[in-house]
């Protein structure tokens, strides 16, 4: 008999469900699962039905939505394990995960425990652990990043370290509980008087006044999307969230009748202030988030990529040629998930590296790092963590071409490329790890990049060209798909060692001949001002104190007559390097 039961409400949750079934099923202990349905509308229901045929899965009906804390109750009741989960539809979690929280609640004298809750995009949620809600701690979260700044103390506790083992909070999330039977029974159980939201910091604090303390994991992890049934009906959410709010207030607070009524003023602006939100973000009919396929490949021990980077040309053609060859593909950035990526790519926020437990670690053996490559040794920790042994990371052909530059901004560049290339190869040969850093000249081909895509844009808008380019000079643009299709390569080959290489376009443009092809690219003829370099150079010189960071380096007018031509001799006899004519 299973001595955990997991207690799953849902409530239009579709193929969240699913998938958390098929993760809490993988789980290394036994476990009773009971799915309570409050009214779903969505169909979820009959699948629940189907699985309850072939597994160990109790399902309860309702047939209106009686709330989260009344579905709970239900539950439980409907149990005799002697621990209790509660969890969330929306959540996935390791095979271990169950077991970890049941091994602390043995372990420690505690009424109940939770784990560290990760988004779908890789951050710790806030609220998986917390502080008990008061007036000045809900005016510093509405702060946001100010309260922080200032070092007020909010609800949320993400904003500090980590702990490295566990600690007693006030409050850990519902969405990932355990409690122990007789701790729930003792109090009550859930306080059917919230319909959602509040009920799990009222049943934390209820446990600490009966001398049960709560404790969070942090060596227990759980993916968590947060909002997949709620945001069919935002609006509603957010009038039982400040109800609740309002309930809980009154509830545990002894502070004078018109600190009451004060507290009441502040849930009812927040409240206005919150639907002017969702108004003006056009959230009052919100779509059920993309599901978790991404996320889910996280809870597998299966080797994978991981892509440092999602905002740029390269990430744009390398993750689907990942995809494609059924590799865990994970990508950090800080961007969030994006359409362009496939949808079988989990994209995280870096934090999820830093913070994720190791037992929960993804193994990404391979590492292709399309951010500046100065960037990458803030990720040494995690890149050992994950156990790399592959990396390819892109430098940039500028380390030459501008080692000569007088100018400042440029000289920094070339000082930040040598760095990053120095550290690079130094962890390669430390750490045994095979690495391949790619120069490439200029990137074209994507939706990001800020050269070509940019002189196309001017182009289409103005219909000339501000300033006359000098016939001298030539280019080789290289397509970024290019540059994907390389470094997908050199993973498969599995070769050791580490490499430099510079690559480069097919064709050799002169100057004219590539502002020919952009200008026929978007329909037009080849029209230029008669405005010579020289005096754009001399407006670049004073309008750089003015947007600084946005315009080009003067010197960058003086390289337009030099040849800046590549030779791809060494990476097609090492690589078998092939790139593509100029397609802008």
């Amino acid at each position: 008999m299973a001595n955990v039961a997991v207690i799953i409400v849902n409530y239009n949750s579709g193929a969240f469900l699913k998938q958390c079934l098929v993760s809490l099923r993988q789980s290394t202990i036994p476990l009773e699962i009971v799915v309570v349905d409050n009214g779903s509308s969505d169909g979820s229901a009959d699948f629940i039905s189907k699985a309850s045929r072939v597994s160990d899965c109790q399902l309860i009906r309702n047939l209106t939505n009686l709330g989260f804390a009344v579905a709970v109750n239900q539950g439980v009741q409907s149990t005799t394990a002697e621990d209790v989960l509660l969890i969330n539809p929306d959540c996935i979690v390791q095979p271990h995960s169950v077991a970890g929280l049941k091994l602390a609640m043995q372990r420690e004298e505690c009424g109940a425990v939770g784990g560290l809750v990760f988004g779908f995009d890789g951050r710790e949620q806030a609220g998986c652990r917390r502080r008990d809600p008061t007036l000045a701690r809900s005016v510093v979260k509405l702060l946001g990043k100010w309260g922080v700044r200032f070092g007020l103390m909010g609800v949320d506790l993400t904003t500090e370290p980590l702990p490295v083992s566990p600690i007693q909070v006030d409050a850990v999330s519902g969405a990932f509980m355990m409690i122990h039977r007789e701790s729930f029974d003792a109090i009550g159980g859930m306080d059917e008087g919230y319909f959602l939201h509040f009920e799990d910091l009222d049943l934390c604090r209820r446990l600490r006044y009966a001398g049960m303390p709560v404790l969070f994991v942090p060596s227990v992890s759980v993916l968590h999307c947060q909002g997949a049934s709620s945001r069919e009906r935002p609006f509603r959410v957010e009038w039982h969230k400040h109800l609740g709010m309002c309930r809980y207030r009154l509830k545990f607070s002894q502070a004078p009748q018109i600190s009451h009524w004060l507290f009441r003023l502040f849930v009812g602006v927040h409240l206005i202030w919150r639907v002017c939100c969702l108004v003006l973000e056009g959230k009052w009919k919100s779509k059920m988030p993309a599901s978790g396929r991404g996320a889910s490949a996280l809870t597998t021990r299966s080797s994978g990529t991981v892509v440092l980077g999602g905002r740029n040309d390269v990430a744009e053609y390398l993750v689907p040629r990942l995809s494609g060859l059924a590799r865990t593909v994970l990508v950090l950035s800080r961007a969030g998930e994006m359409k362009l990526f496939c949808r079988s790519a989990a994209v995280l926020h870096p934090e999820y590296l830093d913070k994720v437990p190791d037992d929960d670690l993804p193994l990404l053996e391979d590492v292709i790092c399309t951010i500046p490559i100065w960037h990458l040794s803030k990720y040494e920790g995690a890149l050992l963590r994950c156990g790399v042994r592959r990396l390819v990371a892109f430098s940039s052909t500028s380390i030459t071409t501008k080692s000569d530059s007088m100018d400042q901004k440029e000289k920094d560049v070339v000082r930040r490329l040598q760095e990053g290339e120095r550290w690079l190869e130094s962890f390669a040969r430390s750490n045994d790890v095979a690495c391949l850093i790619v120069r490439p000249t200029i990137i074209y081909g994507g939706h990001f990049n800020r050269s070509i895509r940019l002189v196309q844009n001017m182009i289409r808008t103005l219909g000339v060209f501000p300033f006359h380019i000098p016939e001298n000079g030539t280019r080789q643009p290289i397509h970024a798909d290019d540059l994907a299709q390389m470094a997908v390569g050199w993973i498969n080959s599995k070769v050791t060692g580490v490499e430099t290489v510079s690559v480069a376009g097919r064709d050799v443009l002169s100057n004219r001949s590539l502002m020919e092809l952009l200008f026929r690219s978007v329909g037009r003829k080849l029209r230029m001002l008669p405005v010579r370099a020289r005096h754009v150079r001399m407006l670049l010189q004073y309008g750089s104190w003015m947007f600084r960071g946005l315009l080009p380096s003067p010197a960058a007018i003086d390289r337009l007559a030099v040849d800046l031509g590549q030779s791809n001799d060494e990476a097609i006899e090492k690589f078998d390097f092939a790139a593509r004519s100029f397609t802008p």
